[in-house]
């Protein structure tokens, strides 16, 4: 046979071996078929069983997270009123009624409900007496920080210019019933009807060391707060 027969029947060799699939190409085109049934069962059940189970869990952090909600705006009021009185060097105060907290200015150690009502309500008009830290007898309560200065050295800083009369509320849902207990009461006191309790935050940061209890249809709260910086220090949850 002549080397160029030779050559062709090479070729027409090759040829055909490229137009017959390899065990490769068989075996590759088998696993590239897809999923059998018992598989697709097997990855939607075990889906199901997920899903039925993440879904009572969501909803008990979405419940949590609603019933603790006075918690979060008390912890916000104390944070803002913390901050102020640190920045200004006066004190500030949130004070606790039966339908729910009011952070402002310290402006009377005897506050009652009514003059409390009649300065949310000013708030509300944007009406307001001059300075809401004076009380009958002139007493001064702005910690030496008010519109007048207190001494005539020449130099005596002058007196920097705040916001008075700001303040910021939160109303409690109509189910709630809480107590609360500050550090050198015996006992917790209900805040129901025309009781006024006010937790006071010097210059410095400090506040009294406070517990509160509250109690909702829903559940139960006990929260203690701590003194040098008004953040949770203790937290019981009961959801009902």
């Amino acid at each position: 046979m002549t080397n160029d027969k030779v050559r062709m029947k090479c070729r027409s060799e090759d040829l055909g071996n490229l137009s017959r699939p390899s065990s490769f190409a068989i075996r590759h085109s088998s696993f590239r078929s897809g999923f059998s049934l018992v598989e697709i069962v097997i990855a939607l059940t075990i889906l199901t069983v997920l899903a039925a189970a993440a879904v009572p869990m969501f909803k008990g952090w979405r419940d949590e997270q609603i019933a603790r909600q006075p918690v979060i705006e008390l912890v916000r009021l104390a944070k803002e009123a913390r901050l102020r009185a640190m920045r200004e060097k006066r004190p500030y105060q949130v004070a606790f009624h039966q339908g729910g907290f009011v952070a402002s200015r310290y402006f009377s150690p005897y506050l009652q409900f009514a003059e409390l009502t009649e300065f949310m309500e000013q708030a509300e008009s944007g009406q307001f007496r001059l300075n809401p830290n004076a009380d009958d007898a002139d007493a001064d309560l702005d910690a030496g920080t008010g519109d007048k200065p207190k001494t005539d050295l020449p130099l005596a800083p002058t007196a920097q210019k705040f916001d008075d009369n700001w303040n910021e509320h939160y109303n409690l849902p109509t189910d709630v019933q809480y107590t609360l207990k500050f550090w050198n009461e015996v006992q917790e006191t209900p805040v129901s009807a025309e009781v006024v309790k006010l937790w006071v935050f010097q210059p410095t940061g400090i506040c009294i060391p406070l517990k509160m209890h509250l109690e909702r249809e829903s559940s139960i709260f006990d929260v203690e707060f701590n003194a040098l910086t008004a953040d949770i220090t203790r937290e019981v949850v009961d959801l009902r």
